[in-house]
């Protein structure tokens, strides 16, 4: 599984969320790609970011997207979706 993380500087939902982001990575051993939303336009083109931040897709071991989430989510709820997808 990888994460695909779109933040802004000027985000504070993307401040909240990046603590929470980083204890799944350390837990689960997770590549994370980050993107920064004023910076990386093609990316947030290219997955159809759009303005509420931060957007975090998880894409499998397939390279799929299964799962996005936008704006803040608990740290429950981000472990719901990683140990669902690592079920599989």
């Amino acid at each position: 599984m990888r994460i695909i993380k779109f933040s802004a500087l000027w985000c504070p939902s993307c401040l909240i969320m990046n603590s929470r982001i980083n204890k799944i990575v350390e837990k689960y051993n997770i590549d994370i790609v980050e993107y920064d939303y004023d910076i990386d336009e093609d990316m947030v083109s290219k997955y159809n970011v759009e303005s509420i931040l931060p957007v975090i897709i998880f894409i499998n071991n397939d390279g799929l997207e299964v799962k996005r989430v936008i704006g803040e989510v608990s740290l429950k709820e981000l472990i719901k979706i990683v140990e669902g997808e690592l079920d599989e």
